[in-house]
């Protein structure tokens, strides 16, 4: 079966812990052309706005001041039974979603939570899936959309709102955490 990929990173930083502020900023949207056999004939997405804040708390829920707003467009589709466009957030590693303070301390996936109220994961939802594209147990599956035949174009945006939760964390030093989070889409 063909598939199709597309990624966005977002980069996140997060300052002082306790006050503490995260900010997760887009840097990078490409796409992958679709050869002529696969499941849709373009595919893009893009994530919105530049930054996301946190407040952190010590042994406490962190939620973002805002959504990052994902927008996934695909061309026309013709398939034999049932194709599916499929998008993916996820980190590089389980262990460190996040890394920073002083003496350098991770935090990992599961700490980092995301929903998206017309995907997947509908409530808040740790980064501990497995996908496609890496990430060994740090991604979570933010929507499916599925289609039989043949689909014209369309298009779609998904709120992933996003939280950092230390209930279980040691108490973490006072610094500037930092990590990466990618979000692909895949056709099938």
């Amino acid at each position: 079966m063909m598939m199709s990929t597309i990624r966005c990173v977002l980069v996140g930083c997060l300052a002082t812990l306790v006050p503490g502020v995260a900010i997760a900023q887009a840097v990078r949207v490409g796409a992958v052309k679709p050869k002529p056999n696969m499941a849709v004939s373009s595919l893009s997405l893009s994530a919105t706005p530049a930054s996301v804040n946190f407040q952190l708390v010590a042994k406490g829920v962190a939620t973002g001041s805002g959504a990052v707003q994902i927008t996934t467009t695909w061309g026309g589709s013709l398939c034999l039974f049932t194709c599916s466009i499929n998008v993916y957030a996820y980190f590089s590693s389980a262990n460190a979603a996040l890394a920073g303070g002083s003496p350098v301390v991770d935090i990992p996936t599961s700490e980092v939570l995301g929903q998206v109220p017309t995907g997947t994961p509908t409530t808040y939802t740790p980064f501990t899936q497995t996908s496609p594209f890496g990430g060994g147990g740090a991604s979570l599956q933010l929507f499916q959309q599925t289609f039989t035949l043949f689909a014209g174009g369309n298009s779609r945006t998904d709120a992933l709102n996003l939280e950092i939760n230390l209930t279980n964390q040691p108490q973490l030093p006072a610094g500037t955490y930092t990590g990466t989070l990618f979000i692909e889409a895949q056709s099938l």
